[in-house]
């Protein structure tokens, strides 16, 4: 593939596939409900984990700098049936994350251009799979026009949000606003921590564009890196302004728009629609980046042999044209069925509480293979080693914490994923091959 990325697109990228407005708008409240007044020391917490885990990528990539990042990594690390699984993690962590961010693409549209239809399922999913093809026909023009309109939406959203945040600082603090209720117990901090892995999500896409970028081995590491401190700044700001201006029972019953809601308490009417665009603009960049990292990754895993050869070539002009034609017919069909579901915020719960599981599983293997890599090389013992192993210990103790709170939906989901994801490491990781 043809090396079109530098530093500056790739920090901007992770930013984007974070979404940060969207992650404000749809798991802010989710976060608030369960961390109260400690919510902001929960992304602290959820940040120092996976600024660990970033670290170990960093290592990885520099080490491997390989399109498939996360499961070739645990491949090498231990055997190629725990690199398969690590692949069928990656694709089920992922894939229903296109789901997640068309349908409130088309929710937003609506909101925006239509508000008669704004509450129909079956009209925002069908508004969100034409953000799907949109996207879909935009990466597969290439990477480079990709990541020019990715980066244009994410300054944008990064200097609304920044403008919002003092804005909330600037506002006077209502009475029984959430930065002055008491701390919530060992459970609702667990809660509010799982959900900020999907908050913060995304940082890791810059590493499947390792093939494509400038400096190869050193440029995706640090671009993930710095990307997920940069947008856990703004996120944090955001979360510790907009706590004095709202109050628990308010994001509690805003859980599904909390954005809407900080902007009608900063005073509605322009606030509004402008966090209302904000989020529309986050979701487009968000969707740009979830196709780009799962196409790349579809793309190193057909070229491996894990799934069909067929996703694993390129067409004349470089381009992996197979698996992002299949992404994007995967996503419209996902995002129309998804039209069927009673609401789309019945759809979207569901989908975050059963995704971040995954997310944070397959952080686990990556900086597991990390520890395992690098323990016995003095020279990156640090950052290859302990600090993604005290991410390890970190994730263990979160999602265990986590799966033994879930309802019983959601602790099927997870378990019938993970027994799936068993025969089809052992039988596709037989025939993994060498890299092209």
């Amino acid at each position: 593939m043809r090396r079109v990325l530098g530093f500056g697109d790739l920090l901007l990228i992770a930013a984007a596939a974070i979404g940060p407005a969207f992650s404000l708008a749809t798991t802010f409240g989710p976060m608030v409900a369960a961390g109260s007044s400690a919510t902001p020391l929960t992304l602290l917490g959820i940040t120092a984990v996976m600024a660990c885990v970033a670290a170990g990528y960093r290592r990885l990539g520099a080490r491997d700098p390989s399109a498939g990042s996360s499961y070739t990594w645990v491949g090498d690390a231990f055997g190629r049936e725990a690199g398969a699984y690590a692949a069928w993690i990656l694709i089920v962590a992922n894939i229903f994350a296109v789901v997640a961010t068309s349908a409130p693409a088309g929710a937003y549209t609506l909101a925006l251009l239509a508000p008669g239809y704004a509450p129909t399922p079956l009209a925002n999913a069908a508004v969100g799979s034409l953000w799907v093809l949109g996207a879909g026909v935009l990466l597969w023009r290439g990477l480079a026009p990709t990541s020019r309109v990715t980066n244009v939406l994410a300054v944008v959203e990064l200097c609304v949000l920044g403008a919002c945040a003092i804005a909330g600082f600037l506002h006077a603090p209502v009475a029984a606003a959430v930065a002055h209720a008491p701390l919530p117990g060992i459970a609702g901090i667990a809660s509010a921590l799982v959900v900020g892995i999907w908050m913060i999500d995304g940082w890791e896409v810059s590493a499947s564009t390792a093939e494509e970028a400038e400096n190869g081995r050193q440029a995706p590491g640090a671009g993930g890196f710095f990307g997920l401190l940069l947008t856990a700044a703004i996120l944090w700001l955001c979360m510790s302004s907009f706590l004095r201006v709202g109050t628990l029972d308010g994001f509690t019953q805003n859980e599904a728009d909390s954005l809407a809601y900080v902007g009608a308490s900063l005073g509605g009417g322009g606030w509004r629609l402008a966090l209302t665009a904000t989020v529309l603009v986050s979701l487009a960049a968000a969707l740009q980046a979830t196709l780009i990292y799962l196409s790349r990754s579809l793309y190193s895993m057909g070229r491996n042999g894990v799934v069909p050869a067929a996703l694993g070539r390129l067409d004349r002009r470089g381009q992996p044209t197979f698996a992002v034609a299949l992404l994007t017919a995967l996503g419209i069909a996902g995002t129309l069925a998804g039209g069927a579901s009673p609401s789309i915020n019945a759809a979207f719960a569901f989908i975050l509480s059963g995704t971040s599981f995954f997310l944070g599983v397959l952080f686990l293997l990556s900086a597991a293979a990390a520890v395992r890599i690098f323990a016995g090389d003095a020279s990156a013992r640090w950052s290859g080693a302990i600090w993604p192993g005290l991410g390890s210990l970190a994730l263990i103790a979160i999602l265990g914490t986590s799966l033994v709170q879930s309802d019983g939906a959601t602790r099927t989901f997870i378990a019938l994923a993970a027994a799936a994801g068993v025969p089809l490491a052992l039988w596709r990781g037989r025939k993994w091959g060498p890299s092209a």
